[in-house]
């Protein structure tokens, strides 16, 4: 089957698909293995320049959509993950004033953050399921005008209880955002454009660590008692961003297909028996390591749940093994996949990376040397600019990003060399500072930004198109929950001596430890990366 010659380079000719084999019954490769399909020839390319194409809806949708629509979509997209990163890093700044303002006590203010991450990281993979069987359309819509709405809600809210379930929810709903943008892109581009579209989604990411602790600064200088008061404009300025968004996302998106199966298929594919096992193991685990944190890792509060958590697992793992590929929420052939399980564990690295320099340097800069919240902000600003910088280059030259092993290896190198200078720097102000931290942020934001890159492309990349919500939202759970790990270990490790952040000690023996994290990371990627013979997106080759 061949396609005619398009009467303008500018615009790809549109690609027809024709499955063979019996189709009355199924339409989903999943459900059917039988149906295949045929590769085609782009007539006008010479015989080396030809390319194989599944020719499946979803690449038919990535051949008619106008670029200019792509990159408004991708736009929006980007702003979901923003906003998505933004309800972390925001909290770095802003969860004193918050907590003082609603009467949380010092214990629980880690709740400020966690009751939105909790939730969030819990649902990730029941919405990449969704995403994946469904029109993954509805899914970030949906996800979208709740984060919007919730977040209004909150910024009028007057005690902590009320806040941390609004907080919750906005959690669900901000899970939502990511796998049904990983199921889009997928969906959007052609597999030559995917490596420039997660480097372009990537940016956001990077723009949004620093911008929070930007934002966070900047909202606390508005002067306001009560309803007024700095910290709720925060959630009326995001309200005031999403909202539109929402409503052009609507209009905007095209309706990317799911599963072609039957709606009795897709109920029984749902697996709700290992979304509600995963769901439950998950919001335990991190439940278990916020409270351990919190009130210490002796109290029934951390064991108990983490113990459970520890049990579910298996149980989830035991009961996917059993269901038929078609009918599990992760088949286990997806672990199969070249390098996935390795890039999910890599994964865990990733968030905790910047969450535990993040934290200790604002809060020693705002508690033990008195500046104000905008000025801790600026110090740490370098890195978002530098990982923004950083980005463009990946940008430029996307392949850089498939071409893993020497990149991340690089990244990696580069971390330890970062939070080596964070320790002798001691998040110290004047030459300590421009001496020791400032280049340390520099080369650190750069590494770290290219190995968070490499760890999304190379998760999405090499899976179908099919699987990429769900393997978008494996990913990102394991960046939350490393991150939530990170900085529990971290919790515990600022109590070794007294005073906390005012004494050094503290902060570097929390510093040691990710040292000691990357360099056993370094070591089994090193061992266990193997170059891909091809990535699969769309059920291609992917070279």
């Amino acid at each position: 089957m061949s396609l005619e010659e398009p009467s303008s380079p500018a615009e790809p000719p549109p690609l027809e698909y024709e499955p063979l084999g019996n189709t009355a019954q199924h339409t989903d490769p999943a459900i059917d293995p039988s149906l295949q399909v045929r590769p085609c020839r782009i007539e006008g390319e010479s015989k080396h320049q030809m390319r194989d194409e599944t020719l499946t809806p979803d690449t038919k949708l990535a051949y008619e959509t106008s670029h200019r629509l792509k990159m408004v979509l991708l736009a929006i997209f980007s702003l979901g993950l923003f906003m998505d990163i933004i309800g972390f890093s925001v909290f770095f700044i802003l969860v004193g004033p918050t907590a003082t303002d609603l009467g949380i006590p010092l214990s629980e203010q880690t709740w400020v953050i966690t009751s939105y991450g909790v939730t969030f990281a819990a649902f990730l993979l029941f919405w990449g399921r969704v995403s994946d069987l469904y029109s993954p359309k509805p899914v970030f819509v949906f996800g979208f005008v709740g984060l919007g709405f919730t977040n209004l809600v909150i910024s009028f809210l007057m005690e902590p209880y009320s806040f941390y379930i609004i907080r919750a929810v906005s959690g669900i709903c901000g899970a939502c955002l990511i796998p049904s943008s990983y199921r889009l892109i997928v969906a959007l581009f052609r597999k030559d454009e995917l490596s420039f579209a997660f480097s372009v989604y990537g940016i956001s990411g990077a723009i949004a660590n620093a911008a929070g602790l930007i934002l966070g600064g900047a909202v606390l200088m508005i002067p306001g008692h009560g309803q007024m008061i700095g910290w709720r404009w925060h959630f009326r300025i995001i309200a005031a961003l999403i909202l539109p968004a929402a409503l052009l996302a609507w209009y905007l998106i095209p309706n990317a297909a799911g599963s072609a199966s039957s709606v009795h298929s897709k109920w029984k594919r749902m697996d709700l028996v290992g979304v509600l096992l995963i769901l439950a193991a998950t919001l335990l685990l991190i439940l278990g390591l916020t409270l351990g944190a919190s009130h210490g890792f002796d109290r029934p509060a951390f064991y108990v749940p983490t113990v459970i958590a520890c049990l579910l697992y298996p149980v989830f793992i035991f009961w996917e093994r059993r269901r038929p590929a078609a009918y599990a929420l992760i088949p286990s052939h997806t672990w199969k996949y070249q390098n996935f399980s390795l890039w999910i564990v890599m994964a865990l690295l990733n968030y905790a990376w910047w969450a535990m320099e993040y934290v200790p340097h604002a809060e020693t800069y705002i508690q033990v040397h008195g500046e104000e919240p905008i000025i801790a902000a600026l110090r740490v600003l370098p890195q978002g600019l530098t990982s923004f910088a950083s980005s463009f280059f990946l940008v430029m030259f996307p392949k850089f990003s498939l071409r893993a092993r020497i990149p991340v290896s690089i990244g990696l190198i580069g971390g330890i060399v970062a939070y080596a200078l964070f320790i002798l720097g001691g998040a110290r102000t004047g030459r300590y500072y421009w001496g020791l931290t400032f280049p340390g942020s520099i080369i650190g934001a750069t590494a770290m930004n290219i190995v968070f890159n490499c760890t999304n492309v190379g998760a999405i990349t090499a899976v179908p198109s099919s699987e990429a919500g769900v393997a978008g939202a494996i990913t990102q759970t394991a960046m939350q929950v490393g991150s939530i790990i990170g900085l529990s270990v971290q919790a515990g490790l600022l109590t070794v001596f007294p005073d906390a952040y005012h004494d050094i000690r503290n902060t570097r023996i929390s510093w040691y430890f990710v040292v000691g994290w990357i360099a056993v990371w370094l070591l089994m990627f090193m061992i266990f990366f193997r170059r891909p013979k091809h990535q699969v997106t769309g059920g291609v080759a992917f070279h």
